[in-house]
C-alpha cells in the first residue's frame, strides 16, 4: 500500500513539472502581470519614502507624432524608452504632458523573461527561417503592420511548401509563372 503512493506521488510530480515546462510560465504570466500592475498602482497611489519619483515632461506633439518610443498600456502606466512607468500624478498642459511616475521594474523584468520565452521556445526548431524581431510584449497593443508582417511571412512559407510538389507535367509554361 505504502508502495502504490509512492507511485502516485511520483507520477503526479513528475507530470506536474512536464506541465509546467511545456506551458506553465505561458499559463501564469497573465496572473503575474495582473499582480504586478496592481501593486504597481498601489505603490503609486501610496509611495513609500524609499521609492523614486521621477518628474517627467513630455512634448504632447512628440507623443503624436511618434517622435519618441512612447506608448500608453492604460491611464496609469506607459511605456517609454523600454521602461515601464507607473503614474503617481499626471498634468496635461495645451503643450506637454507633465507626469511624476515611479519605474516599474519589475513588470519589466517579467515582461522580459516572457519575451525570451517565447523567442527561445520560437527559434528552437533550427530548420526554420530567422524571424524579425518585433515586440511580442503582452502588454502592448498590436499594430496592423506587424499584422500584415505576420501575413505576409505565411505567403513566403507556404510558396516553399509549394516548391516541394513535383509535378508530373514535364511541359513548364512560358513565361513560368512568378511566386510573389
Amino acid at each position: 500500500m505504502y508502495l502504490k503512493k509512492l507511485k502516485k506521488i511520483i507520477s503526479i510530480v513528475i507530470l506536474s513539472l512536464f506541465v509546467y515546462n511545456t506551458i506553465g510560465f505561458l499559463a501564469i504570466h497573465p496572473f503575474m502581470s495582473m499582480y504586478y500592475k496592481y501593486m504597481g498602482m498601489l505603490r503609486a497611489d501610496m509611495p513609500s519614502e524609499e521609492e523614486m519619483i521621477e518628474l517627467l515632461i513630455f512634448n504632447k506633439e512628440d507623443i503624436e507624432k511618434g517622435r519618441i518610443d512612447f506608448r500608453w498600456i492604460h491611464s496609469r502606466e506607459f511605456k517609454y524608452n523600454g521602461d515601464m512607468y507607473d503614474i503617481v500624478t499626471k498634468e496635461v498642459t495645451d503643450e506637454q504632458l507633465i507626469v511624476y511616475v515611479i519605474n516599474d521594474t519589475k513588470e519589466k523584468k517579467l515582461e522580459e523573461e516572457f519575451e525570451k520565452r517565447v523567442h527561445r521556445n520560437s527559434t528552437e526548431n533550427k530548420n526554420l527561417p530567422t524571424i524579425v524581431k518585433y515586440s511580442s510584449s503582452i502588454s502592448e497593443p498590436v499594430f496592423s503592420n506587424q499584422i500584415n508582417f505576420i501575413l505576409d511571412y505565411q505567403s513566403a512559407f507556404d510558396c516553399r511548401l509549394n516548391d516541394l510538389y513535383k509535378s508530373l507535367y514535364f511541359d513548364i509554361p512560358s513565361p513560368p509563372p512568378r511566386l510573389v
